[in-house]
């Protein structure tokens, strides 16, 4: 029986072969702060409700 090799460490997509990095400066992350990340959340919810009572369709 063939022996089949642990992929320890990577993310099971790229051990897969479903996603492809030729280099790892590639990709490049948005590093943003959870509380900022929560802020602009409800930002847009709030303001999405706004609109809504303003302008119903």
């Amino acid at each position: 029986m063939a022996r089949r090799r642990k992929y320890e460490g990577l993310n099971p997509f790229v051990a897969a072969g479903l996603i492809k990095f030729s280099e790892e400066g590639e990709l490049e992350r948005i590093k943003l702060n959870p509380r900022t990340a929560i802020l602009v959340s409800i930002t847009v919810i709030i303001a999405i409700l706004v609109l809504n009572i303003l302008h119903p369709l």
